[in-house]
């Protein structure tokens, strides 16, 4: 059974709609609070007016001795005189009320009452009702001394708050609208901008499958340069690793040449030969082939290896070269912090340490010595040296450009290969480190392995 994946949203698309909808929510709350706020200024408005109306209505207003309101037929206001309009007025005591003319013909009429003295009455928007009203309770004093209850009101239509807010509704949110689409715009036009590396990134990995690149070679934004140098270490060491596996055939091809000559050699020349030498030399190839197939198989490495401490691993070398050479009296001191550690493969490490200490221990004299310390510093964390010293005849610089080629041997006197350098230089430089010597305290060489930030 096959299982075709869905296609996924695109980061653009999850992006806009993310933003849009968070946009969205931020302009209806702002809308809504304007709305509020415009609400409530204009409640504030209209209760002004109507207590402007009010306070004109008591600067004309005059109370007969039967306790009768009375006011002149001509007001400041013209609205309270003409009837049928919008805005309305009144005073009344518990012996008589004055209505303005605008309440001719009106109906209902405004629902007024006597209110207590000192004290203020008001209906906005959230009253019940069909007027807004504004009143206030007073004491007139009548000739005869006696003081009465005077009220005196205003009203007003609550259509014409009622429009005036439909109007700015109408207003806020078509502006509001257009806010939106053009921010939405401006959104969709920066995600472009801002998603443009991205973009770029995944049209330079296609031409790297189609083998038209090798690497990303862009100028990226700081964010995407940890991804971009992870992908290029990543394809730089998928290239490495097929150079090994190739090096390594080749090695074992090698290798294997001189055993089968000999095989060949003395089974025409000597066919009565003991089966016990053509044993010890099929034992020889045999032992080859699993040396060489162990360092394929370790040839695939991580493009991205964890942290791997130096010194424990210098240690456990050194305990394995004593008991090695114990019959040489070697004696191997190792130096450096417990906590430095180098990002590179484990087995890598081993592969080099274990060849240049044997080195050491193979042509020094009876001294061998192996620090590690701090390298080059980098932005996270620095680089390693790993220095090899020992108490021999040394190397020359140019000796040892030609001691790192590939079945080259120091001592043809000695059993060997000649591939332990070739191997160390392969896995330093695949590491991205070199491989340096120089002249050791000690007298002999000092090899020293640089290993750069990673």
């Amino acid at each position: 059974m096959i299982f075709r994946s869905r296609s996924s949203p695109s980061l653009l698309v999850r992006l806009l709609l993310g933003a849009s909808l968070a946009l969205l929510i931020a302009l209806a709350v702002v809308g809504i609070a304007i709305d509020r706020v415009f609400t409530n200024a204009a409640e504030a408005s209209m209760k002004e007016r109507l207590e402007a109306v009010v306070y004109l209505i008591l600067s004309t207003v005059e109370v007969d001795a039967d306790g009768q309101p009375r006011v002149p037929e001509s007001l400041a206001e013209p609205r309270l005189n003409q009837p049928g309009s919008t805005l309305h007025g009144g005073a009344m005591t518990p012996a008589g009320e004055w209505r303005s003319p605008s309440l001719v013909g009106v109906r209902p009429e405004p629902n007024a009452r006597l209110i207590e003295r000192g004290r203020e009455l008001f209906r906005g928007i959230e009253a019940e009702g069909n007027w807004n009203v504004f009143a206030i309770g007073l004491g007139w004093e009548l000739p005869g001394g006696e003081i009465v209850d005077l009220t005196i009101w205003a009203a007003e239509d609550p259509n014409r708050l009622r429009m005036e807010l439909a109007g700015f509704r109408t207003d806020l949110w078509r502006w509001l609208g257009l806010a939106a689409v053009l921010i939405i715009i401006g959104q969709v036009v920066i995600l472009f901008i801002l998603l443009r590396p991205l973009r770029r990134v995944a049209i330079e990995v296609a031409e790297i499958e189609a083998g038209r690149r090798e690497r990303l070679a862009g100028h990226y934004p700081r964010e995407l340069q940890p991804l971009t140098g992870n992908l290029n270490a990543l394809l730089s060491s998928e290239r490495d690793n097929a150079r090994r596996y190739s090096r390594a055939l080749a090695d074992l091809a090698h290798a294997l040449k001189t055993p089968l000559a000999v095989i060949r050699t003395r089974i025409e020349s000597a066919p009565e030969a003991p089966a016990r030498q053509l044993g010890e030399t099929v034992d020889d190839m045999e032992q080859i082939i699993r040396r060489q197939l162990e360092r394929a198989q370790r040839s695939t490495r991580l493009a991205l290896p964890g942290l791997v401490a130096v010194r424990p691993i210098l240690e456990r070398t050194a305990e394995s070269l004593e008991r090695l050479y114990a019959g040489d009296e070697l004696v191997t001191e190792v130096v450096g912090d417990a906590g430095i550690a180098a990002r590179i493969d484990e087995r890598d490490l081993w592969e080099i340490c274990g060849n240049l200490m044997e080195n050491a221990a193979k042509y020094g004299k009876s001294r061998l010595r192996a620090s590690v310390a701090v390298g080059e510093p980098g932005p996270r964390r620095p680089g390693v040296v790993l220095c090899i010293e020992d108490d021999g005849p040394g190397i020359d610089p140019d000796e040892f450009t030609r001691l790192i080629e590939r079945g080259r041997r120091g001592d043809q006197r000695r059993e060997g290969q000649g591939l332990g350098l070739a191997i160390v230089q392969d896995l330093v430089e695949a590491n991205g480190g070199r491989l340096e010597v120089c002249r050791s305290e000690l007298g002999g060489a000092a090899v020293r392995v640089i290993l750069p930030p990673r």
